[in-house]
């Protein structure tokens, strides 16, 4: 899963004190995991808050009254968690408040949906774009997991692979599918290894909503799946109906038989023109509402099913109104299916057997 190699580097600076002091994250929970700790950090950067023009390590032990080697030790964790900025000027060290806007007041001014987790993988932080999305309140949302409502964006397993990124783990992306009832939301997802405010780890995660995107694709495919489909398909006379009954589909074959054009009859449901001198359902209509009581009825037991379908019906009959001396036709109506099995439409193909059938009445005479 190691999508990107971007880890979190710790800034590590040598006060040439002689200590040897070079806290990675256990030397960051050593010396800033207790009460004292935490004041005399607090107290450091309030002296450094008045100071724009930054301390040195002396000028700041002078100001807070501890020794030059506790404020140097003091000075590499803040400045290795990203509170101090550090600056050369000749030979000087100086020391400055990073100038950081806070993270509250950037990920709601961005479109993609943002939270902040802890080490102990609780939310921290969420923008206001993930709290819409979830339909919750922030307040609802902070100190729950991303496996858990109203959230539950991960499984508990996939959760637990993210203590990974709090011990040093490269970020990584997940797409992560939701399903809310009908609803179907994709999101790409980048967990980021962070430093938090207070020097412990954490990780960022940043989601980009590509449903969009993802519809399109899928349109996509199941548009060069039908035309696979239909290329596959005998070169007779055929259209197609989605599941809404309109044409979808109106090949030149069929345009040469009916004369009816193309751009006649896609996007309407005006195929039984082609067929009929009034309106009345074709075979195809009849299939895509899974209809077998109107095809036994209205057809008046015509129709068989088609030997190449386990879903489709066959049928030859007479169109008085096609041709100069109406047309015999075998019509085969059979159902179209996407990728999951659903139904997203049906075709129809019509041969033209008048020919046969004038020679079978030669016969039967």
């Amino acid at each position: 899963m190691q999508e990107d190699d971007e880890q979190v580097t710790t800034c590590r600076v040598n006060q040439g004190s002689g200590t040897g002091f070079s806290p990675g994250p256990e030397g960051v929970n050593d010396l800033m995991g207790n009460d004292t700790a935490a004041d005399e950090a607090t107290r450091i950067r309030a002296v450094l808050k008045d100071q724009p023009l930054g301390l040195s390590i002396k000028e700041i032990s002078l100001a807070v009254g501890m020794s030059r080697n506790s404020v140097a030790k003091y000075l590499e964790v803040l400045t290795a968690t990203g509170q101090l900025e550090l600056r050369h000027v000749g030979n000087a060290k100086l020391y400055t408040l990073s100038q950081r806007v806070p993270v509250t007041n950037i990920i709601n001014f961005t479109k993609e949906l943002i939270i902040v987790i802890d080490k102990s993988l609780r939310i921290i932080e969420a923008s206001d774009s993930l709290c819409a999305f979830a339909g919750a309140s922030r307040i609802e949302i902070l100190k729950t997991h991303l496996s858990s409502p109203p959230v539950s964006l991960l499984t508990p397993a996939e959760e637990g692979r993210l203590y990974a990124l709090l011990n040093g783990g490269s970020s990584w992306k997940k797409e992560i599918r939701i399903l809310r009832g009908s609803d179907e939301r994709y999101l790409d997802g980048r967990f980021i290894p962070t430093r938090l405010q207070n020097g412990e780890p954490g990780i960022t995660l940043i989601l980009e909503d590509t449903t969009v995107q993802r519809q399109a694709e899928r349109a996509m495919q199941e548009r060069d799946r039908l035309l696979h489909t239909i290329f596959q398909i005998p070169t007779v006379p055929r259209f197609f109906i989605d599941k809404n009954h309109k044409v979808v589909f109106w090949d030149r074959a069929l345009e040469i038989l009916t004369g009816f054009k193309s751009e006649e009859m896609v996007g309407t449901r005006l195929h039984w023109k082609a067929f009929y001198d009034r309106e009345q359902p074709c075979l195809v209509d009849l299939v895509v509402d899974d209809d077998t009581e109107q095809i036994r009825t209205v057809l008046h037991g015509k129709c068989t099913p088609a030997p190449s379908s386990d879903s489709g019906y066959e049928c030859t009959t007479f169109f008085p109104g096609l041709g100069p001396s109406g047309t015999w036709l075998h019509v085969t109506a059979t159902i179209i299916r996407d990728s999951t099995g659903s139904v997203t439409g049906a075709m129809e193909t019509v041969e033209d057997v008048t020919q046969k059938k004038q020679q079978d009445f030669v016969v039967e005479e």
